[in-house]
């Protein structure tokens, strides 16, 4: 049993590695578009571009449906069928989708310029798109080929650096930017249709008990993530109905590092999905519960030197953003405190969907969002960004309290958070790294605090070395 155990975490692992090594290509992508729009456009310009991609998620959420869990799902359970629940999901997700273009109507009752509004316009498109992209990402998932989903990733990076760097050379504006962020999803959607020909026949139907089945499975996600998108964007529409726009960039650019990094845990976490809920639905615990403790293991390393990393570089790395942004600093590393949080949310958030029990959290969403709407609209007004920088804090961290308590009821054990302790210790080396050689050039410091990190994971037991060689040179598993 332990050799399965080390078997799933290892083949875990390797797919984590080869999707992380694509994700951090993507991400380098969009830390290069991000830093360019920063610097180009400005804090009032980047709080433009914040607001309108900030008022388009909550009509996204509102056709979200969890729709990359749900189509795994039901892809890995109805196998010998997978084309004909393969479109029905598509059309299904379609249909919902099209809730997104009565954002145009709405956007006009709100105080804001006439150019924001325009962009709220054309960046539907995307957000449709994007909404169509789930059910290829969950196709995906279920195939163990998200290198497939990160391939468009990808392209539709590449797409968007060339109209961002047409705007810096062109000095073309705001609006040609979000046209660039269009093509970039329409780009990423056709190649992911390409590539996921090889699994399924792409095509549209209705199927009733389908249809039904679909439902039943994403309504409760769906209200989870509603509750969800209120404690993680209604920040920024209050923000931006009782701040400047400056006021909004600085924090929008802050807040986009939250975004980046986020998508780690959750990549992870769809990996881990399928296991746990074939080990789930055959009642295997033992095996359950020890991948389940492996991985959040795995989790708790990933998170911890984040808080410690961004602690003793965060006034350097906002200076990144432009000299308008220096003094997001502080911002910046209460919103990555958020992030470490994340980690462990999200991942203890997935395994509830794994043993299907989401329904059960609902009122957890709906109380750590009410929590964090009455306090956005104290502290928003009164201390800005760093209101809402703080009260994301204080949200994620309920939310992932409320998962970490519910979760041991539901499986009746409480996974292990004691690697914390050696994370702690682990990032003290790191931290004397980071601190006596604080004047070296940023790349220096990032590299070799993660260098010295690994290496007392490794020291200290974290990363074994039949771990390591297994993972590295096995190639049976």
């Amino acid at each position: 049993m332990n050799s399965i155990i080390v078997s799933q975490t290892i083949a875990i692992a390797r797919n984590t590695i080869i999707q992380t090594a694509g994700k951090i290509i993507s991400i380098a992508l969009g830390w290069v578009i991000l830093l360019i729009l920063t610097n180009y456009l400005g804090a009032a310009g980047f709080g433009s571009y914040t607001i309108m991609s900030a008022y388009l998620q909550f009509f996204a959420v509102a056709a979200d449906l969890g729709f990359v869990l749900v189509s795994a799902q039901l892809l890995a359970e109805r196998p010998d069928d997978k084309d004909k629940v393969f479109a029905n999901l598509l059309t299904f997700r379609l249909v919902t989708a099209l809730v997104l273009f009565l954002a145009p109507f709405g956007i006009w009752l709100f105080p804001y310029s006439l150019l924001i509004k325009q962009g709220v316009v054309i960046l539907t498109i995307s957000f449709f798109v994007i909404a169509l992209l789930q059910v290829f990402t969950g196709l995906f998932q279920k195939e163990l080929s998200m290198g497939r989903a990160l391939t468009g990733e990808l392209l539709g990076r590449v797409v968007l650096l060339v109209a961002v760097s047409i705007t810096l050379f062109a000095g073309r504006g705001l609006l040609f930017v979000v046209w660039g962020v269009v093509f970039g999803s329409l780009a990423n959607l056709l190649l992911a249709a390409l590539l996921a020909r090889r699994f399924v026949k792409i095509s549209l139907a209705w199927d009733k008990a389908i249809w039904l089945a679909i439902w039943q499975r994403s309504w409760p996600i769906a209200l989870g993530i509603v509750f969800n998108l209120v404690y993680l964007k209604a920040d920024t529409l209050i923000l931006s109905l009782t701040r400047s726009e400056a006021e909004v960039g600085i924090y929008g650019a802050t807040y986009r590092v939250f975004e980046v990094l986020i998508t780690f845990p959750t990549m992870f976490a769809g990996l881990l999905l399928p296991i746990l809920a074939a080990a789930w639905a055959r009642q295997d615990l033992a095996v359950f519960r020890q991948t389940l403790q492996r991985s959040l293991d795995v989790v708790i390393y990933l998170a911890w030197p984040l808080v410690v990393g961004v602690a003793f570089t965060a006034p350097r790395l906002s200076a990144l953003f432009g000299p308008e942004f220096r003094s997001a600093g502080t911002i910046l590393f209460m919103v990555v405190v958020a992030t470490s949080i994340v980690f462990v949310g999200t991942f203890l958030g997935h395994v509830i969907v794994a043993i299907g029990r989401q329904r059960s959290m609902i009122w957890a969403y709906a109380l750590t969002a009410c929590i964090s709407l009455i306090g956005y609209l104290i502290f928003i007004p009164a201390y800005g960004a760093y209101g809402a920088a703080g009260m994301t804090i204080m949200a994620e961290f309920i939310m992932a309290a409320l998962g970490y308590i519910m979760l041991g009821h539901f499986i009746g054990e409480r996974p292990s958070l004691n690697k914390f302790g050696t994370a702690i210790v682990a990032t003290v080396p790191m931290a004397a790294f980071l601190w006596i050689f604080s004047s070296w050039p940023l790349v220096i410091l990032i590299f070799g605090s993660m260098i010295i990190y690994l290496i007392m994971l490794y020291w200290l037991g974290a990363l074994t070395r039949e771990f390591v060689v297994q993972l590295l040179i096995d190639k049976k598993i």
